[in-house]
């Protein structure tokens, strides 16, 4: 038979005890073996209300349950009858996992919608950096792909030297080009972008 006061009688001090031994302690402190009969059946009952919740962990919820309940009593918090305050932490435990869930959810459609968003946003500005190249006049579009692609075995470095030597220029002129060059790709693309 369970203790149903507050002030249940825990020989040890509260600090040396954990939630659970409080538990057991307040269902039948005079006998071991009667709290545990008792904790196992609320154990069985709080699982089944979980189970029938949808919860997907109604054991480890029950558990979860008893550790509450256990720090209540540590608390000497009155406790008129375990069995209702037990469904009572329950019913809370279904709230928060359900809250839980739907945040989850939430955040995950948030996720995909920028997901979607953002391949949209790639996809638009492709589109427009392609019209924007293909504006350019062809010896530019021709200095940018060369520029861009580097030959296998090649350095960048070693790359960009040799560009240079065949346009007769200077490195330094080239990279020079080619800022200038993206920089009209890029007012180029936000102007369409205001546009559209």
């Amino acid at each position: 038979m369970p203790n149903n006061s507050s002030d249940n009688n825990l020989n040890e001090p509260e600090e040396n005890v954990d939630p659970f031994t409080a538990f057991l302690k307040f269902l039948c402190p005079e006998d071991p073996d009667e709290a545990n009969r008792h904790y196992l059946q609320i154990q069985a009952k709080l699982a089944g209300y979980f189970r029938l919740r949808g919860m997907a962990d109604p054991l480890g919820d029950a558990d979860e349950v008893i550790e509450r309940a256990g720090k209540k009593i540590l608390k000497r918090v009155p406790i008129p009858d375990i069995n209702r305050f037990c469904l009572g932490i329950a019913k809370n435990i279904v709230r928060e996992r359900l809250r839980n869930r739907k945040n989850e959810e939430s955040a995950f459609k948030q996720f995909l919608e920028n997901c979607q968003t953002n391949e949209t946003d790639v996809e638009k500005m492709t589109h427009l950096m392609k019209r924007c190249f293909e504006k350019l006049p062809a010896k530019d579009r021709e200095l940018l792909i060369d520029y861009c692609r580097i030959p296998e075995g090649l350095s960048r470095a070693e790359h960009r030297r040799r560009l240079a030597e065949k346009r007769n220029t200077t490195i330094e002129a080239l990279r020079i080009r080619i800022t200038r060059l993206r920089r009209k790709l890029d007012d180029c693309v936000k102007n369409l972008s205001k546009d559209e």
